[in-house]
């Protein structure tokens, strides 16, 4: 490995470890002469050289500028230095992290569906997001009984109580014998639902699934409250 790999996996880029490596093997050089023996476009040599310079490796002197690495000492000093840093902010960062549990995803068919949604709905105590294609009377029976915030996109989401905003499908009938979509409570679990002849439910708990919901919602939600706020 040469000496600009071995830069590199200290975390210059290529550009500054090739830049670094000259000014250590030929000592001080104008912009030119940076860009003729390191192969760097001369329009990118300042850059760098700013970027050397902030990071401690490189001085500048002189009119016409001129620039030199510091002394082979320091640099080692400095790489030790800062990997030393890095390994105590590794090891702090490492003794944050909790080991998640493997993530158990219930599926729940039939009438149970249904169940545990009410479930959720009830012992949410801060926030519900549901995006639902269409209200059929037993979501909103449920979700009429919830004790926190409520927020709603759905095409009939204005027959619940709570925050609502109004899917608009562009010309497309909505099937009103189908209900799909998802359900985010306080920000810790997952549901998803498909209400037809067969009933499907999901829900998980892991924070994953639930970023996963919230990605899948919360661009929508902004587009929408944006709309509202327009035609307020």
């Amino acid at each position: 490995m040469g000496i600009v790999e071995v830069l590199k996996s200290f975390g210059l880029s290529d550009y500054e470890a090739k830049a670094l490596a000259t000014l250590i093997s030929k000592g001080a050089l104008n912009a030119r002469e940076i860009a003729e023996f390191s192969g760097i476009p001369r329009t990118s040599v300042y850059d760098v050289m700013n970027n050397l310079k902030s990071k401690g490796f490189v001085e500048e002197f002189g009119k016409p500028v001129k620039f030199k690495a510091i002394g082979k000492d320091e640099i080692l000093s400095t790489f030790t230095r800062k990997t030393a840093e890095n390994l105590e902010l590794l090891r702090e960062e490492i003794s944050k992290l909790k080991v998640e549990e493997v993530e158990i995803v219930r599926l729940y068919r039939g009438k149970t569906v249904l169940e545990k949604l009410g479930e959720l709905v009830t012992s949410a105590n801060r926030e519900i997001i549901a995006l639902v294609s269409f209200l059929k009377p037993e979501l909103k029976d449920i979700l009429s009984k919830a004790n926190c915030r409520l927020i709603i996109i759905s095409e009939n989401a204005d027959e619940v109580k709570g925050e609502t905003y109004k899917l608009e499908y562009k010309g497309e009938k909505v099937a009103k014998d189908i209900s799909h979509g998802l359900f985010v409570f306080d920000d810790s679990k997952f549901f998803a639902i498909f209400l037809n002849d067969v009933s499907i439910g999901v829900v998980g708990e892991s924070y994953s699934l639930v970023q996963f919901a919230k990605l899948m919602i919360e661009p929508l939600l902004r587009e929408l409250k944006d709309k509202t706020t327009r035609s307020s």
